[in-house]
């Protein structure tokens, strides 16, 4: 049986109270993930994690509480502190036409309209206004692009392969040099 594919969706904070709930930060906009999800998988990491049957959740201040089957005690919830939670991507609610969960694009090579490879999408980050993309490139290097119009020009999320035109002058900006930054 194939592994199903997990995405990250917060962290385990600990135990609240006395009978095995467990603290959670979400990182999900919409918390009833959890829910239709059904099973949660709590570990250091994707490859690492044991599944846990969510009986309940409920928020509280600012966070999350989940009652789970196998968590009767609080040492037991203590013990999961620290520890990343993933749902299942069959969990996700569908996406609107254009639209695309950041766990989709990560490790998308990227590179400019002229050809020139950036290097790999590293990681989003959400600023309000719109996102901003970390690209980590040969030798360390790193660009910053603003996911605005006129600079995302082509998405292949299946090939991952992502074609930008950063605006002039910004990777020149961020130490590029000004022959493979120029557009």
């Amino acid at each position: 049986m194939s592994r199903p594919q997990l995405v990250l969706m917060g962290r385990a904070a600990g135990a609240f109270g006395v009978a095995g709930e467990l603290k959670v930060f979400s990182h999900a906009e919409d918390p009833q993930v959890f829910s239709r999800a059904g099973a949660i998988y709590i570990g250091p990491n994707p490859e690492n994690v044991r599944s846990y049957t969510l009986l309940s959740q409920r928020p509280h201040a600012g966070r999350l509480l989940f009652r789970l089957k196998e968590l009767t005690t609080r040492e037991a919830a203590d013990a999961l502190g620290g520890q990343w939670i993933y749902v299942e991507s069959r969990a996700l609610p569908p996406l609107g036409e254009g639209e695309y969960y950041w766990f989709q694009i990560k490790d998308a090579l990227v590179e400019t309209e002229d050809g020139l490879l950036l290097g790999r999408l590293d990681k989003v980050l959400d600023h309000g206004a719109h996102e901003l993309w970390v690209i980590k490139g040969p030798g360390g290097r790193e660009a910053i692009l603003p996911v605005i119009d006129g600079v995302v020009l082509e998405m292949d999320i299946p090939g991952g392969r992502l074609k930008v035109k950063p605006p002039e002058g910004l990777l020149e900006a961020q130490g590029w040099p000004s022959d493979e930054g120029g557009q």
